[in-house]
């Protein structure tokens, strides 16, 4: 019950109140005035809500195509798919039989549209019923207005013309009709019959690549998930393989005999396709539900897809260490890099594991940036000049380090200087390398920039470093430091 219209009225009834009269906006007081022993309680249409959904992703053991029908109802697109279980009959008997054991009331038909579906559904006395091929029109011809998905106000209105059931409708005038409704009445009359074609929205995009694992019997113990995970991913990665695809993410769906879906998301830094590596992203996460993953009274379907599927060349990984050349070596330690980077990913979260590319600027300490590992990398069309640079060191300091230096002129290079309070004297020097300020990006705020003169000097203990002197002694708004932005190798 909930208020509305001034009052507490009803909106949701059982099969018992319904024989007592009691129905659907009914107030409180009529209803309890029909049937004294009457039992309410308050709406939750927010749990009612996520029940649905909940059960809208239980169905995905039938099809990959289901999508909700608020308030009460859901709906499948089994095309396809009928025949894993038997036909279409042995399929609503298995979807009947088991939404019976969940306690839940139902209603079931199966049509070639989705209006005529929802009508038979809603509308027939039956509780299940399978509407034959073309049939749509005979089958809900004889039913009440409300089941073409109808606004109220436009069933009442359509009463007062003397319509009543969908038939009276199909021989009524069609100008006439759209004229005072408007295009929706007609629309839904052939959205139900198959004149005109609806859109199904699915809850979640389909996957292009889907495995399943049934279990002859509920099993309760992480064990046999593992053991069945395993055979999962080896028939994924076939199948991926065979189509030189890549997985960015996977998910894994745990279905419970009650009703329950457990549901699993790993992603990769790259695209993936070998079933150990898969393996162990979801073993992580299976081990942590360890204690925590509530099997009920058994899990009887594991259900594993692969999303973000794009292109991915094949690679030959067979040959001896012995024989690979070094460009090899390099691209496997790649590989076992990005799977150590997606296990660290899982764990602490893909935002949290970072890496560096490149940024256009010319200031050194602002030339990169961090980005997840799961973002694509892409050459940069600055870094594919011909210009020569001079070459930049391994280990760049960021923000750089204050020095003190000692030079034979003011502009020249260093002779010696003071960093981290160890001196050093230089055995040899290049430069300067002078790199201009970056006016456009200044704020009013912040101070104006100056330019800088780089070096590359070596001391007599042949350690190299990257030392610049910002700003120019011939300039009167200049005030020169020195700073230490980086060591070579």
């Amino acid at each position: 019950m909930t208020h509305l219209a001034n009052a507490i009225r009803l909106t949701a009834t059982n099969a018992t109140a319904e024989k007592e009269g009691v129905h659907i906006g009914l107030s409180l007081t009529d209803a309890r005035a029909l049937y004294p022993a009457l039992e309410t309680a308050v709406a939750t249409p927010e749990e009612d809500q996520e029940a649905l959904e909940n059960l809208t992703f239980w169905c995905l053991r039938f099809t990959p195509l289901v999508t909700l029908h608020p308030p009460d109802g859901l709906a499948l697109d089994i095309t396809g798919c009928a025949h894993l279980f038997g036909g279409e009959k042995s399929m609503m008997r298995s979807l009947s039989g088991a939404l019976s054991s969940f306690g839940l009331s139902h209603h079931l038909a199966l049509a070639d549209t989705i209006g005529a579906a929802w009508a038979v559904a809603r509308h027939a006395e039956k509780p299940f019923t399978l509407v034959p091929t073309t049939e749509n029109a005979g089958a809900i011809a004889p039913l009440p207005l409300a089941a073409l998905r109808l606004e109220p106000d436009t069933v009442q209105q359509l009463r007062q013309l003397g319509l009543r059931k969908i038939g009276h409708l199909m021989g009524a005038p069609k100008a006439p009709l759209t004229s005072r409704f408007g295009p929706a009445l007609l629309r839904r009359l052939r959205q139900a019959t198959g004149e005109e074609a609806e859109v199904f929205n699915p809850l979640c995009i389909p996957p292009a690549y889907s495995v399943r694992y049934p279990f002859e019997e509920p099993v309760l113990h992480i064990s046999a998930l593992e053991a069945a995970l395993t055979i999962l991913t080896s028939t994924l990665e076939k199948h991926l393989k065979e189509a030189l695809k890549g997985a960015r993410e996977l998910s894994l769906h745990i279905f419970r005999v009650d009703g329950h879906v457990e549901r699993l998301f790993v992603r990769t830094s790259r695209l993936c396709q070998e079933a150990d590596h898969m393996t162990l992203l979801f073993q992580e996460n299976l081990a942590n539900f360890h204690d925590d993953l509530d099997t009920g009274f058994g899990i009887d379907l594991m259900l594993l897809t692969a999303q973000h599927v794009e292109d991915m060349a094949d690679e030959q990984k067979s040959l001896p260490q012995e024989h690979k050349s070094a460009a090899e070596t390099s691209v496997i330690n790649e590989i076992e890099l990005g799977q150590l980077l997606d296990r660290f990913g899982n764990r602490f979260g893909f935002n949290q594991v970072t890496r560096f590319i490149p940024k256009e600027r010319y200031i050194p300490e602002k030339s990169f940036q961090r980005v997840p590992i799961t973002h694509k990398i892409k050459t940069p069309p600055w870094t594919e000049t011909t210009k020569q640079i001079p070459p930049r060191p391994f280990l760049v300091f960021s923000p750089p380090e204050p020095i003190t230096v000692l030079a034979e002129v003011p502009d020249g290079p260093p002779l010696r200087f003071q960093w981290r309070r160890l001196h050093h004297h230089i055995a040899r020097a290049e430069g300067p390398e002078r790199l201009a300020p970056e006016w456009w990006s200044v704020s009013e705020e912040s101070s104006p920039p100056q330019t800088r003169d780089y070096y590359r000097v070596e001391n007599t203990a042949g350690h190299r470093f990257w030392l610049y002197r910002e700003g120019l002694y011939d300039r009167d708004a200049d005030t020169p430091q020195w700073y230490m932005q980086g060591l070579f190798p």
